[in-house]
């Protein structure tokens, strides 16, 4: 497994997406059939961004397995930590995993500290409603955050030092001319093609980058306005997440049939389409006969009219004017 501390980070802007190769401590069969430890590259896209919200909302000590294991643990650890772990039986899941609870237990309070110091440093240059911050960008609330509050208190704020260089996301030494090119236009084994890649020599320093990234809005981080929770999106428009919260529905399948309901109660044709049909269905139950004929006559034709005044087929004067009529 190879021994050296750096992250790299490759970004694909179009997509806002990500992809992080690392020193990453899992395991391969070798030729003999023992588990081995390796180094392997995320073949999976991530959101850009994923890692930091990752970091600060889910539980720490969960994670701590995946920042120990896949997000270059290497770069926390000292030098006899890191041996030590290299020495464990990859075979022996027992014993690891005891050894990465004891790592979590030494680093449990700079993780808390870190989660913290990213959602103030998050709240200031996204979510901030002071009045003499208006028609800032996030960047140049961050240079404020940066002078206005002591490093002290927000070391993270020290982790802002990483190489960038241009290159394809590809070992290309050994490929010929006519190799090169047929990667270069294979966009599906080839998704990043040329892009700048982040060297990144500390955890931390990753964090930070994406934090910088977001700030850029290479990658749009939003709260969502029906459960608060931060979320990730491509669409700088989106409002509510896709988590589930309630009844098996999605904060933003509830968000929408909020915004429509609100959007009916400012709608004067609705409006008066709601008042006519409780009318009718109220005179109904009280009076029935020809009052119950009435209503079930207009539970049919009100529905067509709506649907139709709802895709646009007639207009909302039209639509008033036969609501009036009846």
């Amino acid at each position: 497994m190879e021994t050296n501390n750096k992250i790299k980070l490759y970004i694909n802007e179009k997509l806002k997406e990500e992809q992080i190769k690392v020193p990453m401590l899992d395991f391969e069969m070798n030729e003999e059939g023992d588990y081995q430890y390796t180094t392997k590259v995320y073949e999976q896209p991530n959101k850009t961004g994923s890692i930091v919200l990752d970091f600060i909302q889910q539980d720490l000590k969960e994670m701590s397995y995946f920042i120990f294991r896949f997000y270059g643990f290497q770069t926390l650890l000292t030098e006899k930590e890191r041996k030590e772990l290299l020495a464990l039986n990859p075979n022996e899941n027992k014993e690891l995993n005891n050894k990465i609870d004891k790592l979590y237990s030494k680093y449990q309070k700079e993780f808390e500290s870190y989660k913290r110091q990213i959602i103030d440093i998050l709240e200031y240059c996204l979510f901030n409603e002071k009045k003499e911050l208006e028609n800032l960008t996030p960047l140049e609330k961050l240079y404020i955050f940066i002078h206005t509050n002591s490093i002290k208190e927000y070391p993270i704020l020290t982790y802002n030092e990483f190489n960038r260089i241009i290159k394809l996301n590809k070992d290309t030494s050994k490929m010929t001319e006519k190799e090169l090119i047929e990667t270069l236009k294979n966009k599906d084994n080839n998704r990043y093609g040329i892009q700048e890649i982040y060297e990144i020599d500390n955890f931390y320093n990753l964090l930070f980058l994406e934090i910088y990234f977001i700030l850029q809005e290479k990658t749009y981080l939003k709260k969502c306005k029906n459960c608060g929770k931060y979320f990730l999106t491509t669409n700088s428009v989106v409002i509510y997440c896709d988590n589930i919260f309630a009844d098996k529905k999605t904060c933003r399948e509830i968000g929408a049939s909020k915004v429509f309901t609100k959007n009916l109660e400012k709608d004067e044709a609705y409006n008066l389409y709601r008042k006519v049909y409780k009318k009718k269905q109220a005179l109904a139950k009280s009076k029935g006969g020809s009052f119950e004929i009435e209503y079930n006559k207009f539970k049919h034709q009100g529905k067509d009219k709506k649907n139709a005044y709802k895709l646009k087929e007639i207009t909302k004067d039209e639509f008033i004017k036969w609501l009036n009529k009846q």
